[in-house]
């Protein structure tokens, strides 16, 4: 049974992936972190940092056939913007029978009458117009949960992953994993969920595509308290976001943003994630620099950079 945390981030780009010569120590591909806990595999966004990572399962379950018997993984899903869901059609579990998935999301806003729900969601995204093959027509056992206020999912091992609906209250237990949410609003339209994994003592925080406030996003430093680990968005510098071309009100912060809800949280250490297309390697290692006189313990996202906790 493993009690660490292991968290090895797949894609750190915002917006789009961006390959090429310019990108190559930080990466290109768009969100997803991989965390493994327990027997369990949980990505938290399935950006096009999903696919490679599909494969890579894939492949250890081929060579570990009769002792994994089936490939098991969660998806926790910020929002479904392009960038955070556009390698789920490409992740090779979803069209095999020996995999079982659980993703989790939330609603959006749809006319009435219209459905909003996460698999209604997925339905759309693969839809015949845009994909050559329907969600439901993928071999995968697929569960589907759509997350309203309040509810938990459960990870505990041997087992698939237990959706808690309203009202749960349960921040730790010893022999499961639990995640909490909420859905921020300071991302348009539809916010963005944030999530906390907690087991054995141990906390991870990701915080997606939320963009910072002058004092400090309270809420966020209230869910935060404490955690071993907080990724959050830092897709903009200080000039970008208050210069005349200004990105405030487009729902990503600033390395100080990131750096001022971790000092607060008291977390103890803190990873800028999501970062903007338009920056280079260079650019990057410059708003790290900058970030560590703010919160020491401060590291850039890197694809497979791997942090246990």
């Amino acid at each position: 049974m493993a009690h660490d945390f292991t968290i090895t981030f797949k894609g750190v780009r915002g917006s789009i992936p961006v390959p090429g010569p310019t990108t190559l120590r930080v990466g290109g591909n768009s969100s997803c972190v991989q965390v493994n806990v327990l027997d369990h595999t949980v990505f938290l966004d399935a950006g096009t940092g999903i696919v490679n990572a599909g494969k890579d399962l894939v492949k250890n379950f081929f060579a570990n056939k009769e002792k994994l018997k089936q490939i098991r993984a969660t998806i926790l899903i910020s929002h479904t913007h392009h960038d955070h869901v556009m390698g789920l059609p490409f992740f090779a579990p979803l069209f095999m029978s020996d995999a079982a998935l659980s993703i989790f999301g939330p609603s959006c806003y749809a006319p009435i009458g219209q459905p909003n729900d996460m698999k209604y969601i997925l339905q759309m995204m693969m839809d015949q117009m845009f994909f050559p093959v329907d969600f439901d027509e993928t071999g995968s056992i697929k569960r589907i949960g759509t997350l309203q206020t309040n509810d938990q999912v459960w990870l505990a091992e041997g087992q698939d992953a237990e959706h808690v609906r309203g009202q749960a209250t349960k921040t730790t237990a010893k022999d499961k994993v639990i995640v909490t949410q909420y859905r921020a609003y300071n991302h348009p339209k539809n916010g963005s969920v944030v999530y906390k994994l907690q087991y054995a003592g141990k906390s991870i925080v990701y915080a997606t595509d939320i963009e910072g406030y002058a004092e400090g996003d309270r809420r966020l430093i209230n869910f935060a308290k404490g955690a071993d680990l907080l990724i959050h968005d830092a897709q903009y510098t200080e000039e970008q976001y208050t210069g005349p071309m200004t990105t405030q009100g487009y729902g990503h912060s600033t390395p100080e943003m990131a750096c001022k809800v971790a000092q607060e949280a008291g977390v103890k250490q803190l990873v800028l994630y999501h970062h903007d297309p338009n920056h280079d390697d260079d650019m990057i290692a410059k708003k790290e620099e900058g970030a560590k006189k703010l919160f020491a313990n401060t590291v850039t996202a890197v694809e497979g950079l791997t942090l246990t906790i």
